[in-house]
């Protein structure tokens, strides 16, 4: 015989990591406060473990409550999966993403309109990067060094580099140098990416002429702020394309260089043989190489590995 707690205190423990809530987990699952608080501790008791700190300015997640919780939705996924599947007959359903914030703005959100439209049963979640540490996932899509995807993930594809500024800047139709406008900047945690050396060099102009500039926390924020003329910004194609096809942003030189960054794919071991994971990776990369064939760009030989 399993010794495992009820599904009921499982479900009340993910709802009030959910909502860091015993009221709003209740109200979730429909029942009261005092039986969502009561099933907390009688889990508590059951693994003699303390899952949540309670204070005056609410709940907060122990260590060992950080350790279950990936473990439980897990399972209730799985659990979920299996009762949808007799239910309507259909494996695809609940796909959860944590997607790096640009890319899930400007690049994907777009997309999956047209993807539920080919599968009207998947439901599709995106998860922020301010839960991830709490949040099961099904796949992520992450952005970093190639180095940094190896042993994590398949690698999607290389940025593409351009110099870009809006129409605004220009005087009497030219754009003024490089080093009279502030350069826009993407900070990845402290420190800046290296977008703008890395283009300085190829373009053989001296390093020398970064300055200050401003920085922005995401490359999403520095398109908005270049779109309205605050500046010069070395900009990833793929993110800008709709920009610069209306002309809210315009190449400032004709060299683009492929960037030592990109995105990657990243599946979770328990999740790689799971219906709806394989259908999105497949479709993720068809589209991400259909983007580069319609820009008449050569799709980089290690996104198609």
């Amino acid at each position: 015989m399993r010794k495992l707690p009820s599904l009921s205190m499982l479900r009340v423990f993910e709802e009030t990591c959910r909502t860091l809530s015993f009221s709003k987990a209740a109200q979730a699952l429909c029942i009261t406060q005092s039986a969502a608080s009561r099933q907390t501790k009688q889990l508590e008791d059951f693994l003699g473990k303390l899952l949540f700190v309670r204070s005056y300015s609410g709940l907060a997640l122990t260590q060992d409550a950080m350790l279950l919780l990936p473990i439980v939705r897990q399972s209730l996924d799985i659990l979920e999966e299996g009762v949808c599947h007799i239910q309507l007959r259909n494996p695809l359903q609940h796909l959860r993403l944590q997607v790096a914030p640009t890319f899930a703005t400007r690049w994907l959100a777009p997309r999956l309109v047209a993807l539920r439209q080919r599968n009207s049963q998947l439901q599709i979640a995106l998860i922020s990067e301010a839960r991830q540490q709490y949040c099961d996932f099904d796949c992520a899509v992450r952005f970093g060094s190639r180095a940094e995807s190896e042993g994590r993930g398949e690698w999607l594809c290389h940025e593409r580099l351009m110099l870009v500024a809006s129409p605004l800047m220009m005087i009497e139709g030219n754009f003024p140098p490089i080093d009279a406008q502030p350069q826009l900047h993407i900070l990845n945690g402290e420190t800046r990416l290296d977008n703008w050396p890395r283009w300085l060099e190829a373009a053989g102009l001296c390093k020398s002429k970064l300055s200050c500039g401003l920085e922005f926390s995401t490359e999403d924020q520095v398109i908005n702020a270049c779109v309205t003329g605050a500046g010069y910004a070395v900009l990833d194609l793929m993110m800008i394309r709709n920009e610069l096809r209306s002309g809210l942003l315009v190449p400032v030189s004709a060299l683009d260089l492929e960037s030592s960054n990109g995105y990657w794919l990243e599946i979770p071991s328990g999740k790689r043989d799971l219906p709806r994971v394989g259908y999105f990776r497949d479709w993720l990369q068809a589209e991400v190489d259909h983007f580069w064939l319609s820009e008449n760009l050569p799709i980089p030989a290690i996104a198609q590995a």
